[in-house]
């Protein structure tokens, strides 16, 4: 009982050394108040816990509490990154899509896409960069001698200056990505 009443004592003499400490060490100013508050919360649990867990017979371990709940955050977080990712992984999709779909409206067949977007808050989302691989599509549709159906056949011509360059002005006034970051091949 001695030693349980000394290291208690001995717990609160430590507490009130750190907390006035801490207080010296702090400017005055608002957050003081706030911080003299948490102070006084910490020396009324280092005062009141060894009580009950002496009552109790269960020890009260903050830090477990602390860490428990710093796992749950971190965790929490994790999810938030993954979510994050996800949602930027679909963003990108739908942007290869959507200059797909526009791009085979213009007759040409889009062999590759690769998009890279902004992730900083200023410019989220934006389109950083573009590297397509394009070819220019001749439909020659010839009749089949069987049947009534005609056969699509596809011959596949790289393309111009001239056409590259108007893919490049396309895609800069409709998504609003610089010439210069767009890569045709």
């Amino acid at each position: 009982m001695v030693n349980w009443l000394n290291s208690w004592l001995r717990g609160i003499v430590i507490a009130v050394i750190i907390s006035t400490i801490i207080e010296m060490i702090i400017p005055n100013g608002n957050i003081k108040k706030y911080i003299k508050t948490v102070m006084g919360v910490y020396l009324i649990f280092v005062i009141i816990s060894p009580i009950i867990s002496k009552i109790t017979g269960k020890e009260i371990d903050i830090l477990k509490y602390i860490n428990s709940q710093t796992k749950k955050y971190e965790q929490k977080e994790i999810a938030t990154i993954d979510t994050n990712t996800y949602i930027e992984q679909i963003y990108k999709e739908n942007i290869k899509q959507d200059i797909t779909k526009n791009l085979e409206e213009k007759g040409y067949k889009i062999k590759k896409i690769e998009a890279e977007i902004e992730t900083e808050e200023i410019d989220y989302g934006k389109i950083k960069k573009l590297k397509i691989g394009i070819v220019k599509e001749n439909k020659n549709i010839e009749p089949v001698e069987i049947s009534v159906n005609k056969e699509d056949k596809t011959k596949e011509e790289n393309i111009s200056q001239e056409e590259v360059l108007n893919i490049k002005t396309f895609l800069e006034t409709t998504y609003g990505v610089n010439q210069k970051d767009i890569i045709i091949n």
